[in-house]
């Protein structure tokens, strides 16, 4: 199976490790209203099949930046065959108060993640494990105050 016209695809326009990618393949998202869902993704390919992620899911799960995959003859993600060590956070912040919404982006910058925008409101975050507890705890206290959503990557 692979991408067709007419189905949703989520694009990386600016992936975080661009200077390293030489390679777009697709990820299987599911399925809406009878139509593929799909989310193209950047990598660097390793070997034949088989590319290291050079962009943040924003969809995803179970799926970080710098994890290698194996593709299908079709360049589509089957499997993970090396994990990365990183952590994907995905941050919502829909029509939340903007000063907040600046206050908190201007935190999570001081923090380092690497970061990659979907859109004005959709933030995906790369952290290496050892560092994914002091985001999540930002994270979950900035929710409880209303000022976003988040979402750990891994199911």
């Amino acid at each position: 199976m692979k991408a067709k016209t007419g189905e949703y695809i989520a694009v990386h326009r600016e992936p975080v490790w661009h200077e390293s990618a030489n390679f777009v393949f697709h990820a299987h998202m599911g399925e809406e209203a009878g139509k593929n869902e799909w989310e193209q993704l950047w990598g660097k390919a390793t070997a034949p099949n088989r590319v290291v992620l050079c962009c943040i899911p924003f969809f995803l799960y179970d799926v970080a930046l710098g994890d290698e995959v194996l593709l299908t003859p079709d360049n589509v993600l089957a499997e993970v065959v090396h994990r990365s060590g990183q952590v994907t956070f995905r941050v919502w912040f829909g029509e939340r108060d903007q000063a907040n919404r600046k206050d908190s982006i201007r935190e999570i910058e001081a923090m380092k993640p690497l970061m990659e925008w979907s859109s004005e409101n959709l933030l995906a975050l790369s952290v290496p494990e050892e560092e994914a507890q002091r985001m999540a705890d930002y994270l979950q206290l900035r929710e409880n105050e209303g000022v976003l959503q988040y979402e750990a990557g891994r199911s």
